[in-house]
């Protein structure tokens, strides 16, 4: 038992490690982060319900999982090809395929939950009764741009 147990432990630290190379190199899986962070406060402040967020998070879980494999698939073929080789550019090419087909999927979740669901107007009128959380959310945009465009590049 103790043996599966460190088994167990080991799978989630390289897991760990897997994602923390992802959010240390990868520029579009922090724009995913960013955006699923202003998602959650905005669905928070519009009050969707259990299933609307439960349906958010996992748009937020497939999109990302779809980065993560993307990275996968994008670093094995810089790592085997030698030179441009076209199968390779179709493999990166369908990788990020599908990655953009989970994000518009995500963006049409969005648009019936926030609209559809009338989240967003509540939102809003949050941010209108509360200005200063409007302020504290304008405060963290530079923080969130520097994440996305800078962090990856500190080490």
């Amino acid at each position: 038992m103790g043996k599966n147990i460190r088994k167990l432990h080991e799978s989630f630290q390289h897991a760990l490690r897997g994602l923390n190379l992802c959010i240390h190199g990868e520029r579009n899986f922090r724009v995913h982060m960013v955006t699923a962070f202003y998602v959650t406060v905005f669905a928070l402040m519009g009050r969707a319900d259990a299933a609307e967020g439960a349906i958010l998070c996992i748009c937020f879980g497939l999109t990302m999982g779809a980065e993560l494999m993307n990275t996968a698939i994008e670093r094995l073929c810089d790592r085997q090809a030698y030179g441009y080789d076209g199968y390779v550019r179709n493999a990166k090419d369908i990788a990020a395929a599908g990655v953009f087909v989970c994000a518009v999927a995500c963006v049409a979740v969005g648009v019936c939950v926030f609209l559809g669901g009338g989240v967003l107007w509540t939102a809003l009128g949050f941010l209108l009764a509360h200005l200063w959380v409007a302020m504290a959310l304008l405060v963290t945009v530079p923080a969130a741009l520097w994440f996305i465009f800078h962090y990856g590049r500190i080490q």
